[in-house]
């Protein structure tokens, strides 16, 4: 009969810093100004003369975050209208998120795993909602926490910056 193995917290933890590696990998090359060669100018053999444009900063995402903690009951009643104040009270009704991140504490503190439950339960909630501010939302994802009461979710928010 073959024995579990014990969970490795260092084996955890290196996964977790691979996937957020990832992640900033992928903010980083979609924040990037990429210009096909095709699509630049030529570049003239006489002095051009100087010109003046306004062009939008690259858009990415802020590395300055927003968060909030609030309480994901189980029967969902009020988590998507509690989520909405929140956001605005936070972000406004003008701003763009790009990545929320959720970290859910576990309701039954003998079993702290099902805190991703929380968070699942949360993103599912609200990504179907249609709220404006993340219509520009690339992705939401939920992870395990530990901060606030049990049933509570840390929500993080990233916002977009540049491109207006």
């Amino acid at each position: 009969m073959a024995r579990r193995q014990p969970v490795n917290a260092l084996g955890i933890a290196g996964w977790l810093f691979a996937e957020l590696a990832l992640v900033l990998m992928i903010v980083a090359l979609g924040s990037d100004d990429h210009v096909p060669a095709a699509a630049r100018p030529a570049t003239p053999s006489a002095s051009p003369a100087p010109t003046t444009s306004t062009t939008a900063s690259p858009e990415g995402l802020s590395l300055t975050t927003k968060s909030f903690i609030m309480s994901v009951d189980g029967s969902s009643a009020g988590v998507v209208d509690e989520f909405r104040r929140r956001l605005l009270d936070e972000v406004g009704p003008d701003a763009r998120v790009g990545l929320i991140l959720v970290f859910g504490k576990s309701r039954d503190p003998s079993v702290p795993t099902q805190g991703t439950l929380v968070s699942q339960q949360l993103k599912d909630l609200v990504v179907p909602a249609g709220l404006p501010q993340l219509s520009t939302m690339n992705d939401m994802r939920a992870y395990l926490g530990s901060d606030g009461a049990p049933g509570d979710a840390k929500v993080e928010l990233f916002l977009l910056g540049g491109g207006r």
